[in-house]
C-alpha cells in the first residue's frame, strides 16, 4: 500500500515537473518568434 502510494505520488510529481518544462520551453519558443516578428515588421 505504502509503495503503491508513493510511486503514485512520484508519477504525478514527474509529470507536473514535465508540464512545467514543457510550458517553459513553449514560452520561450514564442518569445523567439515574436522577436523576430518584431525585427521584420520594423519600419525603418
Amino acid at each position: 500500500m505504502f509503495v503503491t502510494l508513493t510511486v503514485l505520488a512520484s508519477l504525478i510529481s514527474i509529470m507536473f515537473v514535465a508540464s512545467v518544462a514543457s510550458t517553459i520551453a513553449e514560452l520561450r519558443r514564442e518569445s523567439e518568434e515574436m522577436k523576430v516578428f518584431a525585427k521584420r515588421h520594423v519600419p525603418f
